[in-house]
């Protein structure tokens, strides 16, 4: 208890006592306080004001009494109340006591002070605890306190949230958990209430993994062409006596499950080696694939019960081109083009561009479940592919001498095997002109002359020369006409000398000196139309420089259409003598480029062409020396004319001349 007393009048005074109950699981106390006026030998004091304060909270105030209004505290007795006050965290607490007043004299007083409370005791118990009887779903939990407790939890997260199991009080507890996920870990940690205040203790925490799958942590890669083949994962067990299945997926589709595989607890490589089936399989999978990123996936049971998840891994499963690659015996070949055969008279033989290649694969084999797909025949960067394994025709060889044909064979995975050999080219090419000659007679008559030489491949095989010439012939037509007449030979009068040969006539035919001819000239060798040399010519009618006819005279022109007919232009003294040239044509042609002498029909003008007017008419150019020109134009209806001259360079500006009509 605490006591406080004011100072006394007449001995009058007025004393605050306040007694403590303490509610140690409340962390709180109680106190009861009483306010008592007494004293002194009347019964009636005046008393200024009073107020009593505890812990901040004013519990009592009272104006001023006088003595005459004969109530408390001015007449004698007491006032009582309780109040709870709540102790710090750690059972402390003191508190501040306000109490003013004064007897009979004006203006109150403070007596208060200060008061220390009972110190409740708020330790938590010491909670600790172990974990035993691990099993797939659960493990068993042994608790104890330092003090008896009341409440006993558990968390499986660390303490986020929190499962009550025991109300007994006592200073140990446990729990069996049965419900739990396998192979999977939790944080454990255990809380007990002590029961004299209420106050948890909070052990530590300890992580505690369930029985599970066994969980894979790699897997080495797999050839799965090896004549043994073996997978290396490295798994970690959790219990020996589950059974474990491996399944080998690629992508979606599972190509392998191995079952009732039994392994030691503990982290180590296990080796699973195929049987030959299993291995057939897998390599019939990958016909088509050399290799893929497969999914090794692992699943542990408990008799038929699989136990926690499926674990898996991937890693690469490959065949090699040692193992896997195909076999080729080899091929055949030969020139099937039936008229260089017959030339060389060898179908191992070939002619440049001409022959044939042909090529017969031999046995192909395919390994380890794949096939083959492909056949391809190179040569001299030629190809030609077939799936097949039937005869290959490449095409033509266009390199001479010694050629390497390639056969190459793929299979289903893509793997390849080749083989070659070298075949003979004999060099050729088409026959040649070195020299020709075709003309008329003196250019103009009827007869023609021939005269050429030239020469032909030689194609020898073994050491005898098997070409010759065995075509050289024309035809001709009319260059007007359509169609070549039948084809004239000339083979009898050809002169050949190995490879050489070489033709003269001068009376070869005779064609209308009056007319133009196409001549096609053709030579071949063994090889006939494959390399046929055909030469085309056009021989110009026959043109006499001078043309006499009945008077009429032709220069240039075998028909004179005139006394004196001259194709071309005439020149007098070096200048050219005035004569129709053509046409001008007002918007395309610039009068200022018009400096040949002579007259041209305008068919149509242009003043931004130079013309000087938009009339039609003629236009006449006159040269008189090479310095000067003068232009002179007359509209088509002879109502005006203009002249214009350009000396030096420079040409005038037009004048006009008009004329006069006559009637």
């Amino acid at each position: 208890m605490a006591t406080w007393k004011s100072a006394a009048y007449d001995g009058r005074y007025l004393q605050l006592d306040i007694s403590e109950s303490v509610n140690v699981v409340g962390n709180s106390s109680t106190l009861s306080w009483t306010l008592t006026s007494t004293g002194g030998a009347s019964t009636y004091y005046t008393i200024d004001t009073t107020t009593v304060t505890i812990n901040g909270t004013t519990v009592y105030s009272k104006e001023r009494t006088y003595w005459d209004d004969r109530v408390f505290p001015a007449k004698k007795g007491s006032v009582s109340g309780t109040i709870t006050v709540a102790h710090n965290s750690n059972g402390s607490k003191t508190i501040a006591v306000g109490f003013s007043t004064r007897v009979y004299i004006y203006g109150p007083q403070e007596y208060g002070g200060s008061m220390t409370l009972t110190t409740i005791d708020r330790s938590a118990p010491t909670v600790t605890f172990s974990t035993s009887n691990v099993t797939a779903n659960g493990f068993k939990i042994s608790a104890t306190s330092s003090a008896t407790a009341d409440i006993w939890q558990y968390s499986t997260n660390g303490g986020s949230s929190w499962t009550q199991f025991s109300t007994t009080a006592s200073t140990s507890a446990s729990v069996t958990l049965s419900s739990l996920s396998p192979n999977t870990s939790y944080t454990v940690r255990v809380r007990a209430r002590r029961q004299y205040n209420h106050v948890y203790g909070t052990s530590g925490s300890s992580t505690v993994k369930t029985l599970g799958g066994a969980v894979v942590n790699s897997v080495n890669t797999v050839t799965a062409d090896n004549a043994t083949v073996s997978i290396t994962i490295n798994v970690t067990v959790y219990e020996a006596s589950y059974t474990n299945s491996l399944v080998l997926k690629n992508g979606s589709t599972t190509i392998l499950t191995i079952s009732g595989l039994s392994w030691s607890k503990g982290t180590a490589n296990r080796t699973v080696t195929l049987t030959s089936a299993q291995r057939t399989t897998l390599l019939n999978a990958m016909a088509s694939i050399k290799s893929f990123t497969g999914t090794f996936a692992v699943s542990s049971y408990s008799g038929s019960t699989q136990i926690g998840s499926t674990s898996s891994k991937t890693a690469t499963v490959l065949t090699t081109a040692t193992n896997s690659a195909p076999t080729i015996s080899g091929f055949t070949y030969a020139d099937s083009y039936t008229t260089t055969k017959n030339l060389t008279g060898n179908d191992q033989l070939f002619v440049q561009d001409y022959s044939t290649l042909k090529v017969t694969p031999g046995t192909a084999t395919a390994k380890n479940g794949a096939s083959i797909s492909n056949y391809t025949a190179s040569c001299n960067g030629l190809s030609a592919s077939n799936s097949t394994g039937a005869a290959i025709t490449v095409g033509k060889i266009a390199k001479s001498g010694s050629v390497t044909v390639t056969l190459s064979v793929t299979d289903s995975r893509g793997y390849t095997a080749e083989t070659s050999q070298t075949v003979t080219v004999i060099p050729y090419t088409k026959p040649k002109i070195s020299s020709i000659t075709l003309r008329r007679t003196n250019d103009i008559e009827a007869e023609m002359q021939l005269k050429f030489s030239g020469s032909i491949s030689a194609v020898t095989v073994d050491g005898t020369q098997k070409n010759s010439v065995v075509y050289v012939r024309y035809r001709y037509k009319k260059t007007s006409e359509s169609s070549y007449g039948s084809y004239t030979s000339i083979y009898s009068g050809t002169t050949k000398s190995g490879t050489s040969f070489s033709y003269s006539n001068l009376e070869l035919c005779s064609l209308d000196a009056n007319s133009s001819y196409d001549l096609h000239l053709q030579i071949q060798d063994k090889l006939y139309s494959l390399s046929s040399l055909d030469l085309y010519f056009t021989v110009p009618q026959g043109t006499p420089l001078i043309a006499l006819r009945k008077k009429k005279v032709g220069i240039n022109t075998p028909n004179p259409q005139a006394t004196l007919d001259v194709d071309g232009s005439i020149h007098m003294n070096g200048v050219n003598v005035h004569g129709k040239m053509g046409r001008v044509d007002g918007s395309t042609t610039d009068l200022n480029n018009v400096k040949t002498p002579g007259y041209y029909f305008a068919y149509s003008a242009s003043t931004e062409k130079h013309f000087p007017t938009t009339t039609i008419g003629m236009l006449e150019v006159f040269l008189p020396e090479s310095y000067f020109i003068q232009q002179r134009y007359t509209v088509y209806d002879g109502s005006r004319m203009y002249i214009r001259g350009n000396y030096g360079g420079t040409w005038s500006s037009w004048h006009t001349v008009s004329l006069t009509k006559v009637t």
